[in-house]
């Protein structure tokens, strides 16, 4: 028998011996293995620990009804930071999600947001945005309901770090700015909250290319942690320095960077794997910018291994080695690590997404009858009503799930996130006039928004990068068709494969000189050719933070000067004619059909929600 059955074993042994002792002795036993999991971080780090967290973790999910399940909860949830502490912040989310649960019926407002909060910090680290979001949302409301204000600024704090990694800059930008200034720095909760949001700040910053401000709030930052480190966590003191030096050493001041990196470890601050990493990492940089390449490409290279451990930093870690490789002159092993770095984020994109496409089968599975559950597995669906409405249940949910994630890219890019609407709503069109049956129309529509997809598992700060982009850079962003095809081939939805397929080839040309494939003509599904001129044209006609929207008229020129290069000149007539009556009679509010898409879309409904939360935050 494997370790883990037995262990399952075991712990269903104990629980069971529990369940028939009295209620004194099931509240003692529960005081004691809380103690227990309490004084795991003071015992062998590493794997024993891991094992102990998964242990007592386990014990205290299934532990009998007691009247101390606010003990029960806050032994969960230091499990659970015991498990992310070494690695395992997938099984962290899973215990902090099941004491949110026990936490919402306690009637203790500050339990309850301590559980949202830690559960949204274990969702973003296995960088599950949306269920991120969502938990924020609902410790916000249980602050502002309760008055909980440092408890409210915590959870914004987190809610900025949220959608730094989303790579939604503008507005994890917006959220830090609220937390710099917010009381005195004096008290140490306060000055930990403004360092934080410095630090968001410095990050979001650089990745958009603008240094000097990165380097403002960098300083100012700096100047908090040197008046008071000691209030600080290992891992937010090591977080911040990693985004200053990185800020410092894109500036030319490497010496400055070498002298924090020295003070820091001369504080000899208590060590667990996310901080050996974020050292690690930004030695490795500072030894390269400083003229120590060698030594500096050597640490990184040995760092991959570690971070890979973590489960985090990975991709971090990835781009410090082109940059080191970069800034050393090797643009041979610099395009090698760029490969290996979108290799690791596609494949831990699609990794995510397959994962979501399962567990809707499984709910779908889990609410029929057993019945109908033993057809679906059968195969026997046809003859079965009830079977027929599962698999149109899941295609439902799966179309669902697939256009969250295609308007999660759009949003990066584009404010409104309704980008892949209107490429959408466009193409069908197009596929009507073309004759197109009302099925098959529908299907261009679908693959139409999801054409981009791929770009989610393409690197934001390299996606939509400010600046002007490198080769390598340039070869990343070309990898996104192949990830968005691989990440659709697992949906069911009857329109998935189509989608799979203009994916993979709208960003064919006509003539031959597109990618992935260098396809030409006739060659390139006609749905995509579609997709392609929508595409293009509404991203000419839509504003960007890096370009101003061109006019209608000046878009379908340009379309038209393309015919025969990037698009299929037949085509392009018709597409023009299309979108003329198109924004002649509709106009930028688009048709009734666009509108309700947009209205319909859970993740443009949670990002409408988060921004009346900041319009509301004081």
């Amino acid at each position: 028998m494997r370790a883990a059955d037995l262990l399952t074993r075991r712990v269903e042994e104990v629980v069971a011996a529990l369940g028939d002792a009295d209620l004194r002795t099931r509240e003692a036993t529960l005081q004691a293995l809380v103690r227990a999991v309490r004084s795991l971080p003071n015992l062998a780090a590493g794997e024993a620990n891991v094992e102990a967290a998964e242990h007592y973790g386990r014990l205290l999910r299934q532990f009998p009804a007691t009247s101390q399940r606010a003990v029960q909860v806050e032994g969960l949830l230091q499990a659970a930071r015991v498990l992310f502490a070494y690695g395992s912040a997938a099984r962290a989310a899973a215990l902090a999600r099941h004491a949110l649960e026990l936490a919402r019926h306690l009637g203790d407002p500050e339990l309850h947001r301590q559980a949202a909060n830690n559960a949204a910090g274990y969702c973003l680290r296995v960088r599950d945005i949306a269920g991120a979001l969502c938990l924020l949302e609902e410790a916000h409301g249980v602050c502002q309901a309760n008055r909980l204000e440092e408890g409210r600024l915590r959870t914004l704090s987190n809610m900025a770090a949220c959608l730094q990694e989303a790579g939604y800059y503008d507005r994890a930008i917006e959220v830090s700015q609220r937390l710099v200034g917010i009381g005195d720095t004096s008290i140490p909760a306060i000055r930990e909250l403004e360092a934080a949001a410095l630090g968001n700040l410095v990050h979001c910053h650089l990745a958009r290319g603008e240094l000097e401000a990165a380097l403002a709030a960098g300083e100012r930052g700096a100047r908090l942690l040197d008046a008071g480190s000691a209030t600080f966590t290992p891992l937010a003191r090591h977080q911040f320095e990693s985004f200053f030096n990185a800020a410092l050493l894109e500036a030319g001041r490497t010496a400055e960077a070498k002298a924090r990196l020295r003070r820091l470890r001369e504080e000899q601050l208590p060590v667990t794997p996310h901080t050996e990493v974020l050292f690690a990492l930004t030695q490795g940089l500072c030894e390269t910018f400083s003229g120590q390449a060698d030594i500096g490409i050597s640490r990184l290279e040995q760092l991959l291994p570690r971070a890979e451990k973590v489960g985090w930093y990975v991709d971090d870690v990835l781009r410090a080695l082109v940059r080191a490789h970069e800034r050393s002159g090797d643009l041979r092993r610099a395009l090698e690590y760029v490969d290996q770095l979108t290799r690791y984020f596609g494949a831990m994109r699609t990794r995510q997404l397959h994962q979501q496409l399962a567990q809707i089968q499984q709910e779908a599975l889990g609410e029929l009858d057993p019945a109908s559950h033993a057809e679906v597995l059968l195969g026997a669906q046809a003859a079965d009503l009830r079977v027929r409405s599962f698999h149109q249940s899941v295609a439902e949910r799966e179309r669902t799930l697939l256009e969250n994630w295609a308007v999660a890219v759009s949003l990066i890019d584009d404010e409104t996130g309704r980008h892949c609407f209107r490429v959408g709503r466009l193409a069908y069109l197009m596929a009507q006039r073309l004759g197109f049956d009302r099925a098959r129309a529908d299907r261009v529509e679908m693959a139409a928004r999801m054409h981009d997809i791929g770009k989610i598992g393409v690197n934001h700060q390299i996606l939509f990068k400010p600046s002007m982009l490198t080769e390598a850079e340039r070869i990343i962003i070309r990898k996104h068709p192949a990830i968005g095809a691989e990440m659709l081939s697992k949906a069911t939805h009857p329109g998935a494969k189509l989608a799979a397929t203009v994916a993979l080839t709208h960003h064919e040309w006509w003539d031959g000189t597109g990618y992935p494939n260098g396809l030409r003509g006739e060659a390139i599904p006609i749905e995509s050719r579609i997709v392609a001129l929508a595409d293009v044209y509404d991203v000419l006609t839509s504003g960007r933070p890096y370009k101003q929207a061109w006019s209608h008229r000046m878009a379908v020129d340009e379309l038209r000067f393309m015919g025969g290069r990037q698009f299929d000149p037949h085509l392009v007539g018709i597409f023009i004619e299309v979108v003329d009556e198109y924004v002649a009679a509709h106009g930028d509010a688009g048709d009734d059909a666009y509108r309700l898409a947009v209205r319909d879309c859970a993740l443009l409904n949670r990002r409408d929600s988060i921004q009346r939360l900041l319009e509301t935050a004081a």
